[in-house]
């Protein structure tokens, strides 16, 4: 996408202008409007400068530099500051009020251009959230934005992808919203956006709290989403896609929590992968998982699997769509995953806090890197590094979350102040 009012925000403006016009003639063809649009454009920005007092203090920090939604260490340092601000301490898959549990899932941003595949993936892992808690589905909401040069067959396209996950758990849509990303100011054809879940409580809320030493974890298959596709499509290997096209993890869900007294708590293999998983459980919970890698990598779905290691793609720091069930009674878990067809088995167990949160049998770290492990062609040029340690990120994210935090006082007070 072309962000028009980014480049009058950052250009000189005779250098704005060309700039802008030059998009336009791209995207939308030589036309007599595209002079009057571009000084419309800097008009416009000119003019929002009078309402400064309401733009950000910098942190000084790009998302990409951080690491924002590439589920390593950057993205978890960004996603703590956001529980701060929201008054939260623990990572959780979805969260729970009055027994009501919610979650919500952007689309993933490389399938924009497969908007199946986004709908499909972004409502299956949503649902999933909050059933590996011990919801049952009510319903789903979906926001869906098209860039202004996306054919608005990619918003129907998404919608099936959508309702093929709700129509096979038999979950309505209970609401929507569809717009421009960006209105007139952003040229493109991408998608962007997300789906919710809304679901009541069965019986027992597995949260990750309930995590204990000794417990056994077992691990069904994965066989991949959002992420695995991605990489299939932008590897060249489309016969991958297919595998991912897989809804056995909210089969699962739904056998644990008809069955509440055999597993304490669960969870799913995504972001970031095994690695992420063990360090948010492990910060709430102060224990260790001692895994089998063996195990583990033979319950990767065995197409995903050739793919990861073909294009040597490390399988323990990506989203394999696997579920972690933590429990004492692992005999029975697998069982009835058996009995419904779900292939599983126990990977390894959780143990007192031996100086890191994931290690392998034989006492080998399973430590995170900054970024997940890089999963398409352009991940991998980019690396899996930041220009800023991640004392600089901490740092300047503690600085922005400061001023954010002064600002929603002083307004949070007026509101206040106006109702008293």
């Amino acid at each position: 996408m072309v962000d028009l009012e980014g480049i009058a925000r950052r250009l000189p403006k005779d250098e704005a202008r060309k700039e802008i016009i030059r998009w336009l003639e791209f995207y939308k063809g030589k036309r007599d409007i595209n002079e009057r649009i571009a000084d419309s454009i800097i008009t416009e920005v000119e003019n929002s400068k009078k309402a400064s007092i309401y733009e950000p203090v910098l942190s000084g920090i790009k998302a990409g530099d951080a690491g924002l939604g590439s589920r390593g260490i950057g993205d978890h340092i960004i996603h703590q500051k956001i529980l701060e601000m929201a008054g939260k301490k623990e990572f959780e898959d979805a969260g729970i009020a009055d027994n009501i549990i919610a979650s919500i899932d952007g689309v993933h941003s490389r399938l924009s251009y497969f908007p199946f595949l986004a709908g499909f993936h972004a409502t299956k892992a949503t649902l999933r959230d909050i059933m590996v808690k011990g919801a049952e589905p009510l319903g789903v909401i979906v926001d869906i934005h098209l860039a202004d040069d996306a054919d608005v067959s990619y918003l129907l396209d998404f919608e099936a992808g959508v309702t093929t996950v709700t129509d096979f758990l038999g979950v309505p849509i209970l609401a929507g919203s569809t717009l421009r990303i960006g209105g007139d100011l952003v040229l493109g054809e991408r998608i962007s956006g997300g789906v919710g879940a809304i679901g009541k409580l069965k019986s027992k809320f597995f949260a990750r709290h309930n995590v204990r030493e000794g417990m056994k974890i077992v691990m069904t298959q994965g066989n991949g989403g959002g992420t695995i596709s991605a990489t299939a499509i932008y590897y060249g290997f489309p016969e991958v896609i297919e595998e991912t096209l897989s809804l056995d993890e909210l089969v699962t869900c739904k056998i644990i929590s008809n069955n509440p007294s055999i597993a304490e708590s669960m969870t799913d293999v995504t972001n970031g992968g095994l690695r992420m998983d063990a360090i948010e459980i492990s910060e709430a919970n102060r224990l260790s998982f001692i895994i089998d890698s063996e195990k583990f990598l033979h319950l990767i779905n065995p197409k995903v699997l050739k793919m990861l290691n073909e294009l040597q793609i490390d399988p323990f720091g990506i989203s394999i769509d696997s579920i972690l069930i933590f429990t004492n009674n692992e005999d029975k878990v697998l069982e009835l995953l058996n009995k419904n067809k779900i292939k599983a088995d126990v990977i390894g167990y959780v143990t007192t806090y031996k100086g890191y949160p994931i290690l392998t049998e034989d006492g080998k770290r399973l430590e995170p890197r900054f970024r997940e492990s890089p999963y398409t062609p352009v991940k991998k040029v980019i690396g899996n590094y930041s220009p800023y340690t991640i004392d600089d990120i901490e740092k300047h994210l503690s600085n922005a979350v400061k001023f954010s935090k002064i600002r929603k006082e002083n307004v949070l007070k007026n509101l206040k102040s106006h109702f008293a």
